[in-house]
Order: C-alpha cells, then structure tokens, then sequence
C-alpha cells in the first residue's frame, strides 16, 4: 500500500503546497490542461488586485498602529502633557482591546462578509488615529488607543479568511507571507512620513499632530476604494471572467471534500461563506499542543510588537537627533521585509515551518545580543538589521503552520483567530521598553532573548511530537487496505488532524 501513503496526494496532477498534511485518498484530484491554465489566469489575477489590496491596507494598519513611537521621538509626552511612561503603557492597553476582542470581531467579520466588514474596519481607525492629533492628557491617549485596538482587532484574521476563499490551502502560505511582509513595511514607510512631518513648520501644528492627521487621512480615502474593489465573493468577483468564477469555486469545493468533513463545511468553505460555529468546532480548536503553539508565538512576535512601536526610540538612544532617529529606524525594516519573504520562499521550497521559524527567531537572538552587550552604537546600529531580518519570520509561519494542520472548515477559523492571542506580545513590549530603561533598554532586550529562546523551545517540542505521531500513522497506513483508508476519511467520531490518516506537516 505505499503508493497510499500521504504524499501520495501530492504529485503532479494535484500540485498542492509542498509541506501541506493530507488526508491519504485512492482518487487524487487530476487536473486537465484547460483547468491548469485557467488556475494559472486565476491566481495572476488574484495576485494583481486582490492581495496587493489587502496587503497594502495591512501596511496602513501598521502604521497606524506602531505611529505612536514616531510621535514620541517629536516629543509627544511633553508636548500633549503625558508622563514619562504614559506613551508605553498606552502601547499595552491597545493590544488589550486587540487581543481580547479579536474573536468577536472575526466572528462578525464572517457574518457582515469581508466587503462590508474590512472597509467599515478602516474607516473606524483611521478616524481613531486622526483623532490622536487632539490628544491633551493620559485619559484621551488611553481611550484613543483602546479604540483603536478595537477597531482593528479584526482585520487581519479577516484577511486571512478571505485570502482562504479565494486560494486553495496549498497556494496560500506565500501569499500569507507577502501580505505579512507588510507589516515590516510599516515600521520603513512610518519612518519616512515621520521624517517629513517633522520638518514642517509648528505654527499651527506639531509634528506628530501632522503626522496623525496624514496617515489617517490615508487610511480613510484607502477604505472607501476598497470598499469598490473587493468583491463580495469569488462568484462575483469583478475581475473575473465566467469561466474563471466557475473555476475558482470547482477547485475551493473540491479542496474543501478533500481535508474537511461534513457536507455543510465543505459548501461553505467552497462559496467562502461562514459554517455554523459548533460546540465541537470549540473543542477542536482548543487542542492543547495548537494552545501551546499559540504561547510560543506570543513569545516569538514579541520582538516584532516591541520594534513596530519603539525602534525609532531604541535607535535615538544610540546617539541620534529626532529627525535622525526616524530616518535611521527605516532600512531595519526594509531588510525585515526582505528576510520574511526569504523565510517564506524557503519554507515553501523546503517543505517545512518550524525550523525555519525557529531559525528565524535564532536570528533575532543573535542580534538583540549585540544590542544589549555591546558598547558601540554603530555596531548595535548594525545588529538591529541582523535581529530584524529574523524576527518577522516566524509570525506568518505559524500561522501557516496552525493552519495546515487543521484541515476541518469550521475549526480553522477559530484556531486563526485564537492565533490572534500572539498579540499578547504588545502588552508585553508597552511594560518592556519603559523609559526608565532607556537610553540602552538593555533589560528589556535581554528578557526579550530570554522569551525568544522559551519560544523555540515550545516549537521544537511540538515538532517532535508530531513527528512521533506521524511515524505512528505511517506504520498504520500502511497496513490499511484502499478500502479501510476511505472508511477512515468517512468516519464521524474523529475528524481533521484527529484521523489516523492526517500526517501533520512540520
């Protein structure tokens, strides 16, 4: 029974992502020449409208996030009357909001549709970072910022939902990796309009005001073009001709028979609609080694959530005016944006997500170790770059990786969504890199080493784990008749990654 084993799925006539777990089945999915060339005209398609839209407005979710830190090199603090600790600890109270209403907020993204949803999202928060430039004390800070958590809690999962409408599973991770790019991009462009709005006359305005005003006037005019462009679903997708609406929902529907279970699943998840949300569906999410991963992840952003919001103060400690401070905290996350695409392809390439974000995180390490030990700022300068360009892995690789290795469409989204608890990390960072720290922050960069290295090691864990398991499965595939593996694919008592014949991917 070898040629039933799992990869077996995965040959050329199915062509799914290479790393992708599977269900062992004896009738692969064979793809005809007109179906591969219209899946070629489809995803060129998606990949010149779709993602650059979403992508893009991922962009100015992070500057409008991570702006904050921006304003704080101008002198914010003392200029709006806040304290000393005011700017970090609004940092932490945003993710509470971010964090903790990121579920209800998917939750009615997928019952509003992403259409709506998305757009009435960015118009929400870039009114909300807008309204910052009329910040007078710590209690207007504090509610602007809890609103702004809120407001934008739900746009990246939501993102992802709707990536998974429209691509199947096996081209998704690359296009994840992309739009997660952005948010490294947000750190380089804040940096930029910073570096402009400081350089503008105060007689009206501070800088950080301007700063405020612009970025969030983006924002606004950005929703409502996106509300025109995205398409309520692949059936009516504008740019799309017939026979390619038709074929993107022959190849969901078919993906969706082939890893879920349940006929009224796979129907939404192959019209990119929302599936009723079960008891059940709860339980499986709550898998303990998905939880565990989820904890691992809050450690392994951490470093990305501390540098969105504080790297251009980092690098003002390392000798550097306001103005310079802004303009020198670009390149670093131009170099990230390039290291998580790399990151990316390779892990595609490879077959793998752990050891890539685990290798990632290692760089991290390796960086923020310069940082805190050395006594040269031009090198510890130099080795924020370093920590960058690993940092910002790991975040789209687990959540790949989550992903892959929950093959039912009605826990998917919900351990997604639960993967939205890694924002944790922000409320980590905003107690960090508080002031009295400064100008070196060596403890907090230090207990960031020290969170990172506790991450990999709940990544390694789990990968052995699961290796374990899948050499089980294995043995146990191989004994199975054609007969007994289709059986198991139609078994209700276990379901998804709980079927003997689920292989989970590393």
């Amino acid at each position: 029974m070898n040629d039933l084993k799992p990869s077996a799925l995965h040959d050329e006539h199915y062509a799914p992502d290479e790393d992708e777990p599977s269900l062992p089945s004896s009738t692969p999915i064979v793809l005809t020449d007109e179906q591969r060339q219209l899946d070629r005209s489809l995803n060129r398609k998606l990949d010149l409208i779709l993602l650059p839209l979403l992508a893009f407005n991922f962009l100015l979710c992070g500057i409008d996030k991570t702006n904050i830190g921006n304003a704080a090199t101008n002198g914010m603090a003392l200029k709006a009357g806040l304290g000393p600790d005011d700017i970090p600890d609004s940092v932490s109270l945003l993710s509470v909001t971010f964090v903790t209403l990121q579920p209800l907020s998917v939750a009615l993204g997928r019952r509003v549709g992403f259409k709506i949803y998305l757009p009435l999202l960015m118009f929400l928060w870039g009114t909300v970072t807008m309204a910052h430039a009329a910040v007078w004390n710590r209690g207007t800070l504090i509610a602007l910022r809890l609103l702004l958590g809120a407001f934008e809690a739900g746009y990246v999962p939501t993102c992802f939902w709707t990536l998974s409408t429209f691509y199947p599973k096996y081209q998704l991770a690359l296009r994840i990796g992309i739009f997660a790019a952005c948010y490294a991009g947000a750190g380089a462009f804040s940096g930029l309009i910073a570096y402009g709005c400081f350089q503008l006359p105060e007689d009206r305005l501070y800088g950080y005001q301007w700063l405020f005003i612009l970025e969030g006037a983006v924002t606004l005019c950005s929703a409502i073009c996106t509300f025109f462009i995205l398409p309520k679903n692949m059936e009516t997708a504008w740019f799309l001709n017939a026979g390619e609406r038709a074929r993107s929902v022959e190849r969901m529907t078919a993906e969706a028979t082939l890893y879920s279970h349940g006929p009224v699943a796979n129907s939404a998840a192959a019209h990119g609609k929302a599936a009723s949300t079960t008891w059940r569906d709860v339980k499986d999410a709550l898998d303990w080694r998905k939880v565990l991963i989820v904890v691992g992840n809050i450690c392994a952003t951490l470093p990305v959530s501390a540098f969105g919001v504080f790297a251009p103060l980092v690098v003002k400690g390392m000798g550097y005016t306001a103005l310079e401070a802004n303009l020198m905290s670009v390149p670093p996350f131009i170099v990230g944006a390039f290291g998580i695409v790399a990151f990316v392809y390779s892990s595609d390439r490879f077959r793998e997500r752990s050891l890539h974000s685990c290798a990632g995180m290692l760089i991290a390490i390796v960086g923020l170790a310069v940082m805190a030990g050395s006594q040269n700022n031009k090198l510890r300068y130099g080795f924020l770059h370093v920590c960058l360009a690993g940092a910002f892995a790991a975040g789209p690789l687990i959540a790949s990786w989550l992903a892959n290795n929950t093959p039912e469409a009605g826990v998917r989204p919900l351990v997604i969504g639960m993967n939205g608890y890694s924002n944790i990390a922000g409320v980590i960072a905003g107690q960090l890199f508080k002031s009295k720290y400064s100008p070196k922050y060596e403890t907090p960069l230090i207990i960031t080493m020290a969170l990172l290295a506790f991450g990999i090691l709940v990544f390694l864990s789990i990968r052995l784990l699961y290796a374990r398991i899948n050499r089980q499965r294995q043995a146990l595939i191989s004994a199975m008749s054609e007969e007994d593996i289709e059986a198991e694919r139609l078994n209700e008592e276990r379901r998804g990654d709980q079927k003997r014949t689920f292989i989970y991917g590393l």
